[in-house]
């Protein structure tokens, strides 16, 4: 019975140690996905960023174009 005892703690601290090592690798995995969420993350909103920007400059260049059309439209109506 005590040699069976032996053996089983044996076993168990055989299992003990293998689950560590598991538990160490999926942390260090774990880890390596949160890195690579919080890049994908920050690269939508770089994108986000250059979206905005675009929308921006995009109002800017119509409200030049219809300020262009405008003086057009004046100069053409005062040469008559």
């Amino acid at each position: 019975m005590f040699l069976s005892f032996l053996a089983t703690r044996g076993d168990l601290s055989q299992k003990a140690k293998k689950l560590q090592q598991e538990t160490a690798k999926f942390s260090k995995q774990t880890a390596q996905w949160v890195s690579l969420v919080e890049s994908f993350n920050n690269s939508l909103k770089e994108l986000g960023d250059i979206e905005n920007w675009a929308q921006m400059i995009e109002n800017d260049m119509k409200a030049i174009s219809l300020t262009l059309e405008e003086i057009h439209k004046a100069q053409a109506h005062a040469g008559n």
